[in-house]
């Protein structure tokens, strides 16, 4: 059923993937993007929309997910194999984040999670607590180019932060009126999750708690390093990295 929260936050994601896709195929610039927070989408959505074959709900909803499939592998493929002026600005050295680091530990929490032996809904969770974590590598490249990064990018995040913030209400709102909708604390979980780790780098870095000017190193990276080596090892492709710092 459609309410004001599901469409605020299915608007917030179209946004995005449109500010996407405008900077791709009409600006030509890949640069600071991250191929793998968008292979990561691609794989939530997926994996969420395996009932798209098997059940029709309604026409709105079977486009847009007919399209959010279509419009994340159209931007991987763009981001994979660049052509025309893209080719030039598209760096994936610096895209080192590993993806395992965030879907393995979903592809355990999805097991521990799923009420039954259903496919469809161990998938369903698996996309639920992938996407709270998807657009970690993106944010990564964000923080080691945090004085480069223009606004589009920014937008980009902005409007993935209201897309989730806004369907956790959505879905606390349909278990309240839809008595086929019930409670799911995994989603709000997750949901709560997904809008905290859009949000608290971006207070942390707007007060100035992590290094700013003339910093070479990564906000999450000086933060994760003080912390925790190891942590930080696991997080990254150091070859990946020193790659990236070589070019």
């Amino acid at each position: 059923m459609l309410n004001a929260f599901r469409i605020i936050g299915d608007t917030s994601r179209n946004l995005s993937i449109l500010i996407m896709l405008y900077r791709l195929r009409c600006k030509g610039d890949g640069s600071n993007v991250s191929l793998k927070t968008q292979q990561l989408y691609c794989l939530v959505y997926v994996t969420r929309y395996l009932d798209l074959w098997t059940s029709f709900y309604s026409t709105y909803n079977s486009i847009m997910k007919i399209a959010y499939i279509t419009s994340a592998l159209y931007i991987c493929h763009m981001l994979h194999i660049p052509s025309g002026n893209l080719r030039s600005s598209v760096n994936p050295s610096g895209d080192v984040f590993k993806r395992s680091f965030v879907i393995v530990p979903s592809l355990i929490i999805a097991f521990l999670c799923t009420k039954n032996d259903s496919f469809y809904d161990f998938c369903w969770t698996f996309s639920i607590v992938l996407e709270s974590v998807a657009i970690a590598p993106q944010l990564h490249i964000i923080y080691r180019k945090r004085c480069d990064v223009d606004g589009g990018l920014k937008a980009y995040c902005l409007f993935q932060f209201c897309h989730r913030f806004f369907y956790v209400f959505n879905w606390v709102y349909r278990s309240k009126t839809e008595a086929i909708f019930p409670h799911n604390f995994v989603v709000y979980f997750f949901g709560v999750l997904h809008c905290l780790v859009i949000l608290v780098p971006w207070i942390l870095h707007y007060l100035k708690i992590y290094p700013h000017e003339g910093a070479v190193a990564s906000n999450l990276r000086d933060t994760i390093i003080e912390s925790g080596p190891l942590i930080y090892n696991l997080m990254v492709d150091s070859d990946e990295e020193r790659r990236g710092t070589e070019l």
